[in-house]
């Protein structure tokens, strides 16, 4: 199984009417510049809940995993070109691999690229599949969710588009959820990060927006949680 940014079975009730009204970048694509946030070799990451001894891993790339110490934090060294080759895919078709539907456009469409978010964890608890994924209630009608990804590319380009990501929220109730990409891309491993904003009126009725963009979250540590850890931190 490809590595794919993916939030399964999320079902928050209030958001059966979430609508996401986001601006697309136009025009012609610029000669690809470097992004001003460094690129990164390992992630330093925390799983939420851990019980006992175990390890984390990518699924797919046997090769990439980690121990865990006794408080679920962990750093795992991410692979290098050589053991992504298979895996990786044009960079313009990785609305694919994130679990997303359409395409976005790459100032330099021979480029090659392999997106990882989801891990997979296995503790004194059992498995499971964790997300970089955070949810906050900023107002008493007003909800965040933050998702990290670590996309890697064997060359610079930038990337632009809109792209469907009603899956990775995977609520039934929505059925399109377009998200506005502008992401400057170098060669390695590139922190990115999906953000969108909720809010709802009395009637119940929730707008929002997203975006895909560079993260300036560097090597901090990151927090990956399930699923129904994520319901808990949104529920209205």
């Amino acid at each position: 199984m490809q590595n794919v940014l993916r939030i399964q079975g999320a079902k928050w009730g209030l958001l059966g009417g979430l609508s996401l009204a986001l601006v697309a970048c136009g025009g012609g694509l610029p000669t690809p510049q470097a992004s001003d946030q460094p690129t990164v070799q390992t992630i330093s990451g925390k799983v939420s809940g851990w019980q006992g001894e175990g390890r984390v891993a990518v699924s797919g790339l046997p090769g990439a995993s980690s121990s865990v110490h006794t408080d679920g934090s962990f750093t795992l060294t991410l692979p290098g070109e050589a053991e992504l080759t298979k895996q990786s895919l044009p960079i313009a078709e990785i609305a694919g691999n994130l679990d997303c539907l359409g395409s976005v456009q790459s100032s330099a469409p021979d480029a090659r690229a392999f997106t990882l978010m989801s891990l997979d964890v296995k503790d004194g608890a059992g498995s499971r599949q964790t997300s970089a994924m955070t949810g906050s209630k900023p107002g008493l009608l007003s909800r965040r969710v933050n998702v990290r990804v670590w996309l890697y590319s064997d060359g610079a380009t930038q990337l632009r588009g809109t792209m469907d990501c009603a899956k990775i929220l995977s609520i039934p109730q929505i059925s399109t959820l377009p998200v506005t990409v502008a992401v400057n891309v170098q060669p390695g491993w590139n922190v990115i990060e999906l953000n969108i904003q909720a809010s709802a009126n009395i009637l119940a009725q929730v707008s929002g927006s997203g975006t895909m963009a560079n993260s300036t979250a560097g090597d901090a540590q990151t927090t990956f949680r399930t699923t129904q850890e994520l319901q808990a931190q949104v529920a209205f």
